[in-house]
């Protein structure tokens, strides 16, 4: 009497890159293609709805609110100077603009860092351009610097 015996055989092929064809050089050029297309990617995911154009540099992150009287905007320069920040208002549009020193580790000086694990903070020149959907009364503005915040509060011109 002979037994029936069923034997499922599982073939593991471990994972194979598609580069793995190509020369060294080639797969160093193909993988810094995709990370330049990862970063414009990245870049064209910042796009907001409202218009803006960055000046130059980075730009910094905004929050623009619309009230019955004024509008709002808050930009984010933790770090930033208050001497090292320029507004710019004009009647349709405001600018900001300004520079942000690199931030330092302010460490024991006899130890020096061995290696820099992340570096995401934007430094240097930053601009950032908005434009205002109604007309503002340029004499009434006012900004605060606030916990790493600026403030610009701009009221409507009256009709």
């Amino acid at each position: 009497m002979t037994l029936g015996a069923t034997f499922v055989v599982q073939v593991c092929i471990p994972f194979q890159s598609p580069l793995r064809f190509l020369s060294m050089s080639r797969k160093v050029r193909l993988t810094r293609m995709i990370g330049r297309t990862g970063d414009v990617a990245h870049d064209l995911s910042k796009l907001h709805f409202s218009g803006f154009q960055s000046i130059q540099g980075w730009a910094p992150e905004i929050n623009v609110y619309r009230y019955d009287d004024r509008i709002e905007i808050w930009a984010d320069l933790a770090g930033v100077e208050k001497a090292d920040i320029e507004v710019d208002v004009l009647p349709d549009r405001v600018r900001i603009a300004g520079n942000r020193k690199p931030p330092m580790p302010t460490r024991d000086a006899s130890s020096q860092c061995r290696q820099v694990l992340a570096m995401e903070i934007e430094s240097g020149r930053f601009g950032r351009e908005i434009v205002l959907p109604v007309e503002i009364d340029r004499e009434r503005v006012s900004a605060r610097q606030e916990n790493g915040l600026l403030w610009i509060i701009l009221p409507l011109a009256e009709d």
